[in-house]
């Protein structure tokens, strides 16, 4: 029995392992298009032996395979995901999402210098872009953990024609083309390419749509109206739109004015995402605050019946915070070129200029962090009714030495209805 022989062999008692590993994956990319809004087709599978044998015969010509290590370091696809995006200009959400959820060892964009086609073509071919990926450290997948799986991500017309061209001119099992039938493969190929066209058309066209209806109603239809803001813009940070359209749900509907305005308010510098600025700005609105949105968002969350009081109200206290250190710093208590050049957070500003001391700094920096699990990552942290106290405590030092009495007064007016 030669080599491969010997290594479909393995591969035999190994394909459910390769096939479990490929759902385990293809479940973790489901779970999060959902929540972002995205639409898209994944789906999964394990190498077939038979097609895995045929594969490694035509390989090993020039690989010259010495042992079992070196098939499985060149065959990368054993475990296989494929995303077929309803419109293709999301694949940089993908790839946002890909390299938040996996550890990702290889990135490859088609089309690419490196690949020669077997025949002359007129249209640029297959456009995607292909993940080697392992999983993240979890007790719950640990098994899987260290063993490569690829993830294809393409347009669902994409991944349509490269699985026609891959079975025919690729893996013949019906003889070679003739050089007519690879002229209509790339004739299909443009049309494909046309059809991407009109997808991405049509992707603004609803974003458009959105935005005349002047309101939102879905979390596809935030996340292509977001995605439509930003299209032209590089290094875009999209975020989990899951959590602002989970957050803006307390409205019914979502105003698009309102939300413009918030839009324009991000920044693309910024190290968090956009739908985390964007929930940001939502919290930190006093407005809502009297309209107990904060309250509702949190019964979405499902917290504990007897934390819940203490989270509204230390998230309100955080919103008020906030805008307590804003008006600190643009009400002319900070001297403009100061301002202006300090590169760390507002309240390491406040601290630099003596407003804070470091303790009060330290515990600021503490609470944001359990203020940014509960608000950005769903996730319940303790917070106790101390901490609250804190909050609430240097909050009220820092209105104190607002110079413009009208925003002191609104300040100290909201903090009293905590």
């Amino acid at each position: 029995m030669n080599i491969i022989d010997n290594f479909i062999t393995q591969y035999n008692k190994e394909y459910d392992y390769y096939q479990k590993l490929s759902q385990i994956i293809s479940n973790k990319i489901e779970d999060q298009l959902f929540k972002r809004g995205i639409k898209a087709i994944v789906s999964f599978r394990a190498k077939k032996p038979e097609r895995l044998y045929d594969k490694l015969i035509s390989r090993n010509k020039k690989k010259k395979y010495q042992s079992l290590s070196e098939i499985f370091d060149d065959i990368v696809d054993l475990a296989g995901i494929r995303v077929s995006l309803y419109f293709p200009s999301e694949r940089e959400l993908l790839d946002e999402i890909v390299n938040e959820i996996f550890d990702v060892k290889l990135k490859k964009d088609f089309p690419n210098d490196t690949h020669v086609p077997k025949h002359n073509k007129r249209f640029s071919g297959y456009w995607a872009t292909h993940y080697r990926v392992q999983l993240k450290d979890h007790s719950l997948t640990k098994r899987y953990q260290n063993t490569l799986a690829e993830v294809q991500v393409a347009s669902v017309l994409m991944h349509a024609w490269s699985e026609v061209e891959h079975d025919l001119v690729y893996k013949p099992y019906s003889g070679d083309l003739s050089k007519e039938e690879l002229s209509i493969l790339d004739e299909i190929n443009g049309l494909v390419l046309a059809g991407e066209i009109a997808l991405e058309r049509l992707q603004s066209a609803m974003a458009i749509r959105t935005e005349k209806s002047a309101k939102i109603d879905d979390k596809y239809e935030l996340t292509n109206y977001i995605i439509n803001k930003f299209k032209n813009k590089e290094n875009v940070k999209y975020g989990n739109t899951f959590l602002i359209n989970n957050f803006l749900k307390t409205n019914k509907n979502i105003d698009t004015k309102i939300l413009d305005e918030y839009l324009n308010l991000i920044n693309l510098e910024d190290k968090e995402s956009i739908s985390n600025q964007l929930l940001d700005i939502y919290m930190n609105d006093s407005s809502l605050i009297d309209k107990n949105i904060i309250k509702k968002y949190l019964e979405n969350l499902n917290l504990p019946h007897d934390n819940s009081s203490i989270f509204e109200k230390f998230i309100k206290c955080w919103s008020i915070l906030d805008e307590t250190a804003s008006y600190l710093i643009n009400d002319g208590n900070i001297n403009p070129p100061i301002r202006n050049k300090y590169h760390g957070t507002k309240f390491e500003l406040l601290y630099s200029q003596k407003f804070i001391n470091k303790e009060q700094l330290n515990d600021i920096l503490r609470l944001r962090t359990l203020r940014n699990e509960l608000v950005h990552n769903l996730k319940v942290p303790n917070i106790l009714l101390n901490d609250f106290e804190i909050i609430k405590e240097i909050t009220n030092q820092l209105i104190n030495k607002i110079s413009v009495s009208n925003d002191r007064k609104k300040l100290e007016k909201e903090m009293r209805k905590l």
